[in-house]
């Protein structure tokens, strides 16, 4: 008897629970996005939320939204949960990917390990399986180099804080440390063909101006 045939969303989920995440590809113009945000309110924190797709080993990373600061928010009396469907909703109309694959945060210098970051990926969990946070620290950045990185919590650090109880004498029984919470995902960064033409382009204009 031949096995019984999956649809297409359940073969889809079943290649996402058998395959491992192993990059973040991000598009280069979300990446310039996420550096302004984050570059113009210092030195308040923000995030915003991040869209793309989910395709085999690879979390593609296409478009993003910043989220509304708390003063913002409270002077506009906007709910959180509802600015955000109407983004998605609004960038449903116009034909971009509205798929949530994770958010971005801005950190002060490394600071990003917190409690409310695992709680968020908990409540990111819940109805994506594979989310990543992608972090950016525009203080470090301005000392050289690009201070960005993909994070997602542990699977095996998630079991135990779901169990609400967490203590020393549990981390040390199930052999938890510090460096097993987080996972780096390692990003690479992409250009469309347009945006590749105009880069060389732009070089070539610059070479002959030489």
């Amino acid at each position: 008897m031949d096995p019984p045939k999956l649809n297409f969303a359940a073969a889809a989920q079943k290649e996402v629970g058998e395959t491992p995440l192993r990059e973040v590809q991000i598009d280069g113009q979300v990446l310039l996005k996420i550096i302004k945000h984050c570059k113009e309110c210092m030195p308040s924190l923000v995030t915003g939320q991040l869209l793309g797709l989910d395709i085999g080993s690879t979390l593609e990373v296409t478009n993003c939204f910043p989220f509304p600061s708390r003063t913002e928010a409270e002077d506009e009396e906007t709910d959180g949960a509802s600015y955000q469907l109407e983004m998605m909703r609004c960038l449903r109309e116009v034909n971009v990917d509205n798929n949530t694959v994770g958010w971005y945060q801005s950190t002060y210098l490394g600071s990003y390990q917190t409690v409310e970051l695992i709680d968020t990926f908990l409540n990111y969990a819940e109805n994506i399986k594979r989310c990543v946070c992608i972090v950016y620290d525009p203080y470090r950045s301005m000392q050289g180099g690009l201070a960005l990185k993909a994070i997602k919590l542990k699977e095996s650090f998630m079991d135990v804080y779901k169990t609400g109880s967490v203590t020393s004498e549990l981390l040390t029984r199930t052999g938890i440390t510090w460096q097993d919470i987080f996972v780096e995902i390692p990003v690479t960064t992409s250009n469309s063909t347009l945006h590749a033409t105009l880069i060389q382009q732009l070089e070539s204009d610059v070479t002959a101006n030489q």
